[in-house]
């Protein structure tokens, strides 16, 4: 079984949520721009623009450090180099929050509606993207891993607690490999289908201090899936990280 509780618009939890702080970025512009966020000709928001949401919405593994200075070093960025905003934009639009008017984005009267109350946006555009969006649920239906949101989302609780591995929450999910593959296909697809949208929605924290290979990062519960989620009461389990 699980569940959404209901929070308070300024509680300061939501504040830890990528996706929160990326609405409440993309909130402000339409405040400042009311006539629309002026777009580009192929109606990609401005180089300006998105310099100013990777410096304000601090997207782990998505500031200007890995973003500028990474494997392939660049100068200046377009929306897409920003992967987690690219998506949550479209995701939104696919919702039905945006519209295009005469080069610039607006809020749908639906975007508006929903803008108004910070929870309201969190909850919604968080179901979305973790539940919904074709993206994610590609790699859930035809990557080879079975399960359901509420076998995935318990696992976590009990799991994920004090911290578990992507090798390890593959193995308590499906086995050991027997094959014994460097690279486990498993955990690829259990990354991109649940744990990469949890991490992003800032239910989960992915620590990459082991290595940033899929198998070697761990996964923790945030205050905010404690705070957020509403889940099976699981019994008291004592162990070590994995």
């Amino acid at each position: 079984m699980y569940g959404f509780k209901t929070m308070s618009a300024d509680d300061p939890l939501l504040d830890t949520s990528p996706v929160m702080r990326t609405v409440d970025f993309l909130a402000a512009q339409f405040e400042t721009n009311p006539k629309g966020i002026p777009l580009t000709k192929s109606k990609a928001l401005r180089r300006a623009l998105v310099a100013d949401a990777i410096s304000s919405i601090q997207w782990p593994d998505w500031t200007e450090r890995e973003i500028y200075n990474g494997f392939m070093p660049i100068k200046i960025a377009d929306e897409y180099h920003f992967e987690p905003f690219f998506v949550l934009r479209q995701l939104m639009w696919e919702m039905g929050l945006f519209r295009h008017y005469k080069g610039h984005l607006r809020l749908t009267r639906a975007g508006k509606d929903l803008f108004e109350d910070r929870f309201k946006s969190f909850d919604a555009i968080t179901r979305n993207m973790v539940f919904e969006n074709d993206q994610f649920e590609y790699h859930r239906l035809n990557r080879g891993i079975a399960g359901t949101w509420d076998i995935w989302l318990n696992v976590l609780d009990l799991e994920a607690r004090v911290g578990v591995s992507g090798k390890a929450l593959t193995e308590i999910l499906y086995g050991y490999d027997t094959i014994e593959n460097i690279y486990d296909p498993r955990t690829s697809a259990l990354y991109d289908g649940v744990l990469k949208p949890l991490v992003w929605a800032g239910l989960l924290h992915e620590n990459r201090d082991l290595g940033r290979k899929l198998t070697e990062r761990v996964y923790t519960t945030t205050p905010l899936w404690h705070r957020y989620l509403e889940l099976d009461v699981k019994k008291p389990h004592v162990h070590a990280v994995h």
